[in-house]
This record gives structure tokens, C-alpha cells and sequence, in this order.
């Protein structure tokens, strides 16, 4: 299989974007968005520059997908038409990620909270008008040419009982190699998702992080603690593991992954690493750009 990671912290914005090919073309959470606010300022000029570049990634790779997944409907994994009409006429809108996709989504009416049934409605409500075929994803298997795409039940982003709500994780096998990626689960922060993840038993990895820098504020110290050692047990049992998303937007991410690789034995590594790229963290940078200026 060939992992192209399209946007991620580690590439300067919050998202989990990433083009998977096996006989298959398969984009995986088409979105991307930036913090509106940290350290009390809105974002830098660079992070703007970001957006824009990891938005023309996805509609470029969107353009030859055969699949689309979207694993919950947080504005950093699909693209809303609305968010779509801020691009560049050229990049194309919205739509074209979606038009003429197989398109493999979190279930809009289960397992789902009021802010994300929302989203996922308006979302349906816009691609009515889009050449498209839509399959609700949750808890099942399918088979795509010589691909098997497994997604899970509803599972908790975060910690278990999070406001939220849920996600879905998908695991693609092809030719003796499974890659997962398993958008949200934050660590992950709660034990079953690490056991569901153990049992998938994949080659390759990706996953959020902890949101370390909630820590004190939306998230204790026994959450951030959970994580770190779930996700080095799984960093233990996981040939290849990629931790990216949340973890990266505090510049503490770099001791803590070098803590879990400490105590797992296991390199890890974040998602610019898998296409040769040094981690650019631009969110948690934020304040750096304003006293520089």
C-alpha cells in the first residue's frame, strides 16, 4: 500500500487527511481547518498559507479517489460545501471531493450528538444534488476489488461518555498488509478503543494523540496518563505506529512521543515523517509568530 499523509498538525493545520492506494484509490477524511483561537490570537499568516495548500492536496488527490470515508463530522474530517466556496475556483469546491465517490460515512441518525447530526444532515441535504453513492459505515465490511474495508462499531472520541461523540475507524487489508486509521480516539484516552484497536492487529497505525494541551483545563492529568500508556502498549504490539492530530498541537508532543518510544522500545513516528518531511507545527507555534512580528 502507498500512504500519502494530505494534512495534519504535523503539515500545519488540524486534520487526519490522508490517500491510501492499494488497487484501490481511498481518501480518507477529506477536511482540514486551522484553530480559530490559541493563546488567545487568531491564527498566522502561515497557517492561512497551510490551509490553503493542504485544501488544493485534497481536491487534487480527491479528483482520481474511487472512495471516500469520513469518520465523524468535526470540520478538521470532511469538507462542508460551505467551507468549499472559500477556495480557490481553480482548486475546484466542495463537491468535487464528493462527486462520483463511493462514499463510505459515519451514520448520521446513530451514535451521534446534536452538533454532529447537524453537520452530517446539511451535508446529505448539499449532496443530494451530487452524482454519488452513500453507504452509512458503522460497524460494517466490504469488499472493493481485491480491498477489504473494515470500519467499527461507534466508538468514543476520547475518553469514554465524551461530549464529542463518536467516530468510526477504518481498517483496510490488502495483499498480507492492513493499515488503520483511527481518526479521534485521542491516545487513545480509552481502553477499549485500544483493545478494539489490538484486535485489528494492524501493520501500520494512525492515530491521534492525546490533547496534551487541555491538560488542566478540559482534560487530568489520569486521561493524559491513560493515554501515554495505551498507546505504548500499543506501540509494543504495532510494527509501524503513527501518532499525529491533537498530540501536535503543544511543542511537549516531541518529549512525550520520546517517552513512549523510551518505554515500547518502538520507533514513533508523526504523519509528515511517512513522505519525508520534518513535523511543521504551526498552531503550536502560534504565540512565536506574533512576538516575531
Amino acid at each position: 500500500m502507498k500512504i500519502t499523509p494530505l494534512a495534519f498538525e504535523s503539515r500545519g493545520v488540524r486534520s487526519m487527511a490522508t490517500f491510501i492506494e492499494t488497487d484501490q484509490k481511498i481518501l480518507v477524511d477529506p477536511g482540514t481547518s486551522l484553530g480559530p483561537k490559541r493563546f488567545g490570537l487568531p491564527p498566522w499568516k502561515t497557517e492561512f498559507d497551510a490551509l490553503h495548500e493542504t485544501r488544493a492536496a485534497i481536491q487534487e488527490h480527491a479528483l482520481i479517489a474511487d472512495i471516500v470515508t469520513i469518520s465523524h463530522y468535526h470540520h478538521d474530517h470532511f469538507t462542508p460545501f460551505i467551507l468549499g466556496r472559500f477556495l480557490d475556483s481553480s482548486q475546484g469546491y466542495a463537491e468535487d471531493i464528493y462527486r462520483d465517490k463511493k462514499l463510505f460515512i459515519k451514520s448520521p441518525e446513530e451514535n451521534i450528538n446534536k452538533s454532529q447530526q447537524g453537520r452530517a444532515r446539511k451535508l446529505l441535504k448539499d449532496l443530494k444534488n451530487v452524482n454519488r453513492d452513500i453507504t452509512y459505515s458503522d460497524g460494517n465490511s466490504f469488499e472493493m476489488g481485491n480491498t477489504e474495508l473494515k470500519f467499527s462499531n461507534a466508538i468514543p472520541h476520547g475518553s469514554k461518555g465524551s461530549k464529542l461523540g463518536f467516530l468510526v475507524t477504518i481498517t483496510i487489508r490488502y495483499k498480507n498488509e492492513t493499515v488503520m486509521h483511527a481518526s479521534d480516539v485521542q491516545g487513545p484516552i480509552y481502553e477499549g478503543n485500544k483493545n478494539y484497536i489490538l484486535k485489528e492487529n494492524p501493520d501500520i497505525l494512525i492515530l491521534s494523540g492525546p490533547p496534551i494541551y487541555l491538560l488542566g483545563f478540559a482534560l487530568s492529568k489520569e486521561y493524559i496518563d491513560n493515554a501515554k500508556s495505551n498507546l505504548t502498549h500499543l506501540c509494543r504490539e504495532i510494527p509501524k505506529v503513527v501518532v499525529d492530530h491533537h498530540l501536535l498541537r503543544d511543542l511537549r508532543c516531541f518529549d512525550f512521543i520520546e517517552s513512549v518510544q523510551e518505554e515500547s522500545g518502538n520507533k514513533l513516528m508523526v504523519a509528515s515523517e511517512l513522505v519525508g518531511k520534518k513535523p511543521n507545527l504551526l498552531e503550536a507555534r502560534r504565540k512565536e509568530f506574533y512576538l516575531e512580528k
